[in-house]
């Protein structure tokens, strides 16, 4: 051997290497006190979500994907006094362009409203039609011929799936075929 081809040799012995110790090189990772991150811009994969209502600061947001409403929510400062929490599923997971309105409580009655439409918490400001993707299990009941179960199941499939980006898509819940659909298809809109 030369010493020209032992000189390559070792110039790939140590390239080989370097590579193989820089893959099973362990990943720094940062410490971070919380999942959620607030970025203006951002080129790491986060989510968008606008958060308004019965919140401090309501605005814009960049959360990590696994987030959840609660999350989003203390990210925006946290509930103000007059929030209603239980009207809305702190545990679903944030989607990106997910718009979170934290309802808050209107003094006289106790009336559930958004804080932006001024409307009940799962209807539109079309109509008083239904929003599919706000609305609650027991509003979602108040549909001809959506009881307690497919109520719940539309709720379920939201979470799981994301926001409804037609109001076609909720047939895709298992129990709403073409009759069900036609039969509720006038008071539900997606938003």
């Amino acid at each position: 051997m030369t010493n020209r081809e032992r000189y390559l040799l070792g110039v790939i012995i140590i390239l080989v290497g370097a590579l193989l110790f820089s893959l099973n090189k362990p990943e720094e990772k940062e410490e971070q006190s919380s999942s959620i991150f607030i970025e203006e811009n951002t080129e790491s994969i986060k989510v968008a979500v606008h958060i308004g209502g019965a919140v401090r600061n309501p605005g814009l947001y960049y959360l990590d994907p696994s987030s959840r409403v609660a999350d989003a929510i203390q990210c925006a400062g946290g509930p103000t006094a007059d929030a209603d929490l239980d009207a809305i599923n702190l545990a679903s997971k944030v989607t990106d362009g997910l718009k979170i309105i934290v309802p808050s409580r209107v003094n006289s009655g106790n009336e559930l409203i958004t804080a932006d439409s001024g409307q009940p918490s799962g209807t539109s400001e079309s109509g008083g039609k239904i929003n599919i993707n706000t609305a609650s299990a027991e509003e979602l009941e108040e549909l001809n011929g959506i009881g307690k179960v497919l109520a719940e199941r539309i709720v379920s499939f939201r979470e799981t799936n994301g926001p409804f980006k037609s109001i076609e898509e909720i047939k895709k819940v298992s129990g709403i075929g073409e009759k069900k659909f036609e039969a509720i298809r006038d008071l539900i809109v997606v938003e």
